[in-house]
């Protein structure tokens, strides 16, 4: 089972660099003016989720560009080993 499991899954690792990642982060409509406080507070923590949610994207991205650099180095490391 397991090596079947691995057998279906092994395809979308191969493409998972072919798509470009994006964020999935709903931005808030902001409202020059609001009607009461409570819109006011509403918004307030739209903004902040929406912030969280780009941050959260960000790290997320930036630690795949640094498990993509590792094995980019490792490989150039084992080509440098049996000489190019």
């Amino acid at each position: 089972m397991k090596i079947l499991t691995l057998l279906v899954l092994l395809p979308l690792t191969v493409y998972a660099d072919i798509i470009t990642p994006s964020h999935n982060c709903s931005k808030p409509n902001a409202s020059s003016q609001f009607s009461t406080d409570s819109e006011h507070r509403a918004f307030d923590r739209q903004i902040r989720t929406y912030k969280q949610c780009l941050s959260d994207f960000v790290k997320e991205q930036e630690k795949e560009a640094r498990l993509h650099s590792e094995a980019a180095r490792s490989a150039n490391n084992e080509l440098k080993q049996i000489g190019s």
